[in-house]
């Protein structure tokens, strides 16, 4: 296994931005929400920041109040209006998918979602099709299941549905469309995928009846008013520095702060735990109904470990840097039934395996992951990134660790998510 060249000789403490997914959902619940909310510790990273300025379109009015913090005013989901523009999510897909629900079920507002040329890659019939039956008006532009969306509002109806993927975007769009319609929605999903959205429900006082934890139904009334809304840092973020405090040399801890530990998405936690890292919560609290807390993370032998398939929903969009966690790991590493990653900002399982090649390793790719054995050494290569945040975050990562030299043909899609990454970085 790799050898770091990158030591803790003394304990560090570093915070990340806001989670991306609840900062996304406290602009569109601001919005069904009538009156004045306060969002804090939102990320104004590009993606979140599309979804603020794409509402403010449809009728928000908002204010900066200071880093992070805005005051934002609703009119209502009534009274919320057809943009004069086309709506830009940027790179944004949980923006488009939850907003293209939200909108088909606001009759009388009728909008053109769009992206850039990676995001108008990514398919759109896994929300078109189930949002059509719910009586939803939604149509492909270029007609290839892809962005721009046109979406023109309509009054749903009642619905009931069983997804064949575990996907909080998917359910998530579906569950907006239900609150902008007014109407009930039953959902099923296969494995328990990320509920910020319903914590939000829960938060503004709506009612959800879980019949198991992957099925449950909402039911009006939404008479949400406006609230606060407190947005934890973000675990996804907090996962490239929990394998660098893992994967460094030395003896000292790292402490993260004020990181989000909804159970939905802790399995970034439960996976390195199992190939031996040390990770210890401390200061745990709730906030706007999610976990909060500490994390104190050690130098750690790790060890290679096979990663069960009900863990897949609540670490997909951790898989790269576990990637990199598994180069530093006795044994190497194997991910499976994990073809989800197929969909996202790149084909993940295409661009990690496209790069750990180009380092030397050798590695086995499957429709549905990937594996390689223990790791001696990496040689310095040109890393492709395919406009993909992630990829790109996971191999600077790697760089750091391991002092092999490692060039990038663009790493502006950071931004997206994660403004301020490279400064923490440089400071190790």
């Amino acid at each position: 296994m790799l050898k770091p060249q990158t030591k803790l000789s003394a304990k560090k403490e570093i915070y990340v931005p806001g989670d991306k997914s609840i900062s996304h959902r406290s602009v569109l619940f601001s919005a069904l929400s009538e009156g004045k909310s306060e969002i804090h510790g939102f990320l104004e990273g590009e993606d979140p920041l599309h979804t603020l300025k794409c509402f403010v379109s449809l009728g928000l009015s908002v204010e900066s109040i200071g880093k992070g913090s805005y005051s934002v005013q609703s009119p209502g989901k009534k009274n919320l209006k057809s943009p004069s523009g086309v709506l830009d999510f940027g790179n944004a897909g949980t923006g488009i998918r939850l907003s293209a629900g939200l909108l088909a079920g606001l009759p009388g507002v009728s909008a053109t979602l769009t992206g850039d040329a990676s995001l108008c890659k990514r398919p759109m019939a896994r929300i078109m099709n189930p949002l059509r039956e719910m009586g939803a008006e939604i149509v492909s532009v270029e007609g290839n299941d892809r962005a721009p969306l046109l979406v023109t509002g309509k009054q749903l109806k009642n619905y009931s549905y069983t997804s064949p993927i575990a996907s909080a975007q998917i359910k998530s769009a579906l569950v907006l469309a239900a609150l902008a319609s007014e109407i009930s929605i039953e959902y099923k999903e296969s494995e328990v995928s990320r509920d910020h959205t319903e914590n939000m429900i829960r938060f503004l006082g709506g009612n959800i009846e879980h019949h198991s934890p992957f099925h449950f139904t909402v039911k009006p009334p939404y008479h949400f008013e406006g609230a606060k809304f407190v947005i934890p840092g973000d675990i996804s973020s907090a996962a490239f520095y929990i394998v660098f405090g893992l994967c460094a040399g030395g003896t000292e801890p790292l402490l993260i702060r004020n990181i989000g530990l909804n159970p939905s998405r802790v399995g970034i936690i439960t996976v390195l735990r199992n190939m031996g890292g040390r990770i210890e919560v401390t200061a745990k609290r709730q906030e706007c109904g999610e976990e909060i807390g500490d994390l104190l993370v050690y130098p750690s032998k790790l060890k290679r470990s096979v990663i069960t398939e009900d863990l897949i929903p609540s670490i997909i969009d951790e898989i790269p840097i576990l990637t990199i966690a598994g180069l530093f790991s006795e044994g190497g590493f194997q991910i499976s039934h994990a073809e989800e990653l197929r969909a996202k900002e790149s084909d993940r399982i295409l661009s990690m395996v496209s790069n750990l090649e180009r380092l030397g390793v050798t590695v086995n790719e499957s429709k549905d992951g990937y594996e390689f054995g223990e790791v001696k050494e990496i040689k310095s290569t040109a890393i492709e990134t395919f406009m993909d945040h992630r990829i790109a975050m996971s191999f600077a990562i790697l760089s750091k660790l391991s002092g092999v030299e490692l060039t990038f043909d663009d790493t502006s899609w950071v931004d997206t998510s994660f403004p301020g990454f490279f400064e923490i970085l440089k400071s190790f």
